[in-house]
């Protein structure tokens, strides 16, 4: 009996304090990205700092970092809540533009959204008439696959650390046109799945909150998901992300009545054979609702 109780001991000393520091770690990663992500949250005129467009949320080098210290954490522990990966991306993406701005630059239809500034936005009929489509077209493809895995598009929160106008612009565009990477890819909304689509992007951008999300995100992967992830996901994603079509070039919402297949044939975009094999159930652990 003694000794049953010595190993219990031994367990609850080690155990208590790593769930104490944990929880604490919790704690200062929520308050520290809530006293920055509020909406009632003040610049820093202490500073000379002033918003530059009406999200901007003024940061010095060092409280970006505390953002992205927070956000990673909180993201890691609950990654059904989109604002910690979007807070990663805002902290994160500063000096990193660069390829997408040559992509856009580059490329007629990306210098006219860089123009034009469209943002992904519909009316309650506008969002009906998608489903009206025919089947196997782009909008309709969007539509059944944001209704089944009960995706709203207005969900995306907006860009609030990035400290130019444009780079900000162009991240706002990239998370705004995330769920239509899922319909070219194929892809759900399990976390295999959805870190699948982050080295992609990765791939494509450059911007470092998807190498984070893919380096890290599969420590939460059950031992059979994460072999898959390694074995099938990271190679396509690695492989389709580098030759396909920069997406962030992509008029989406002109793309409404073509051919799925035709649109990825366009991007040079090429599906998952594994993915097909695999049903939804497997694919366990959503990380959106």
């Amino acid at each position: 009996m003694s000794l049953v109780a010595g190993l219990v001991s031994g367990v609850v000393r080690r155990a208590v304090p790593t769930a104490a520091i944990a929880m604490g770690a919790s704690y200062l990663a929520s308050k520290s990205l809530a006293a920055f992500t509020s909406p009632d949250a003040k610049p820093d005129s202490s500073r000379g700092m002033r918003p530059l467009y009406e999200t901007h949320k003024p940061t010095t080098g060092l409280q970006k970092a505390f953002v992205a210290a927070g956000a990673a954490l909180m993201g890691f522990g609950d990654p059904t809540d989109g604002t910690y990966i979007a807070a990663l991306g805002d902290a994160t993406s500063n000096g990193f533009f660069g390829r997408m701005r040559e992509q856009m630059i580059g490329d007629p239809m990306g210098r006219r959204i860089l123009k034009e500034r469209p943002q992904i936005s519909f009316t309650s009929e506008q969002w009906e008439a998608l489903a009206e489509l025919p089947e196997g077209s782009f909008g309709r493809t969007y539509y059944d696959q944001m209704r089944r895995n009960g995706i709203s598009w207005a969900t995306r929160p907006p860009v609030r650390f990035v400290d130019n106008e444009e780079d900000a612009y162009m991240l706002l565009r990239y998370r705004q046109c995330h769920d239509f990477y899922h319909v070219i890819l194929d892809m759900d909304i399990s976390v295999v799945e959805e870190l699948a689509i982050k080295v992609f992007e990765w791939q494509q951008t450059g911007l470092p909150v998807g190498l984070i999300a893919s380096a890290f995100g599969p420590l939460r992967l059950p031992q059979k998901e994460r072999q898959r992830f390694f074995a099938h996901y990271l190679p396509w994603a690695m492989q389709c992300g580098a030759q396909a079509k920069p997406i962030i070039s992509v008029y989406w919402e002109e793309m409404w009545h073509r051919s799925v297949d035709d649109v990825r044939k366009e991007m040079g975009v090429w599906l998952l054979s594994e993915r097909n094999s695999v049903t939804h159930a497997e694919n366990s652990t959503a990380i959106l609702p």
